[in-house]
C-alpha cells in the first residue's frame, strides 16, 4: 500500500488573507496555495533523506511526489510512487527507515532461497558497487545466472550455452564456476557467495545475514506536519498575492 499525507490548513486563521479574494477566485487560490504547501513539504521529506541517508539514488530521492489539489478538489498529499516497472516501489524499501523495523526480501534474496534458504545479504568486500554504495544490477543478474536461478530461464547459463562458448575458445567452465557458495564446517548453512577472481584467490561478494531491523529515521508524517505548520501561512500568501496579480494583468 502507498504513503499519502493529506496536507489541509486551518482555513479560520487564514479568513483575512482569503478575504481579498473574490468569490471566483478564491477555490483557484486555496488550491495554488495547497500545492505550494505540499511542495514545500515533498521537499522537506528530500532534504531529511540527504541527512540520514549516505548519498541516495535519484530514485528515493523522487520516491514522494505531490498529488496536486484543484479548484474543484482541494486536497493535496504528499504520497509515495506505488509503481516500479521491473523493481522495487519506493514505499515498500522505505517502510523500515519510515517506521523502523525488519526490512522484506529483496527480488534476489527470494530467488536465492532454493539453495540458501531464508536468508538475507550485504556486500562482500569484493562487490562491485556503484556510485551510490549499492551493489552493481549486473553483477547480481550474473551471480543468478551461473547459479541457475534466473526467473527467466532463457537467462540462466545453460550447458548448451556453455558448449557454444567452448567452442568460441572462452572458458566457459571457469565462466559457470567463477561464483560459488561459502559453507560453515558441521552445519551447512550458507555463509555468503564468493568469487574465484584468479589461482587460489577469492572474494566474498555476497554475505548472508539475519533479517535487518532498522530503526525510524524517515519519520515521514511528522516531518510533512512540521513543514506544513511552518510554511503555511507564507506559502497561501504567496497564493493569495499571485491571484491578485493575475487579476491586475
Amino acid at each position: 500500500m502507498p504513503l499519502d499525507l493529506k496536507v489541509s490548513v486551518d482555513g479560520s486563521a487564514l479568513f483575512q488573507a482569503f478575504a481579498q479574494l473574490t468569490k471566483d477566485e478564491l477555490p483557484g487560490a486555496i488550491a495554488h496555495g495547497l500545492n505550494r504547501v505540499a511542495g514545500v513539504a515533498k521537499r522537506a521529506v528530500q532534504s531529511r533523506m540527504e541527512e540520514v541517508f549516505n548519498n541516495p539514488k535519484p530514485w528515493t530521492k523522487n520516491a514522494f511526489f505531490v498529488r496536486t489539489a484543484t479548484p474543484q478538489n482541494q486536497t493535496a498529499w504528499v504520497a509515495t510512487r506505488d509503481f516500479a516497472p521491473g523493481g522495487t516501489a519506493a514505499y515498500d524499501y522505505l517502510r523500515p527507515e519510515i517506521f523502523g523495523g525488519p526490512r522484506p526480501m529483496k527480488k534476489s534474496e527470494k530467488a536465492l532461497r532454493p539453495i540458501v534458504g531464508d536468508q538475507y545479504w550485504v556486500p562482500g568486500r569484493g562487490a562491485p558497487l556503484d556510485a551510490y554504495g549499492n551493489i552493481q544490477r549486473g553483477e547480481i543478474v550474473r551471480i543468478l545466472s551461473r547459479l541457475g536461478l534466473m526467473q527467466d530461464p532463457l537467462q540462466n547459463m545453460t550447458d548448451r550455452t556453455a558448449k557454444r562458448l567452448a567452442r568460441k575458445g572462452q572458458n566457459a567452465r571457469a565462466q559457470r564456476s567463477e561464483y560459488f557458495i561459502a559453507r560453515e564446517k558441521g552445519n551447512g548453512r550458507a555463509k555468503g557467495i564468493y568469487k574465484l577472481i584468479g589461482p587460489g584467490n577469492v572474494v566474498p561478494i555476497l554475505i548472508f545475514v539475519r533479517q535487518p531491523t532498522y530503526r525510524a529515521v524517515l519519520p515521514v508524517e511528522q516531518i510533512v506536519q512540521d513543514a506544513v505548520d511552518q510554511n503555511t501561512e507564507a506559502m497561501i500568501g504567496k497564493a493569495v498575492r499571485y491571484a491578485i496579480r493575475k487579476r491586475l494583468e
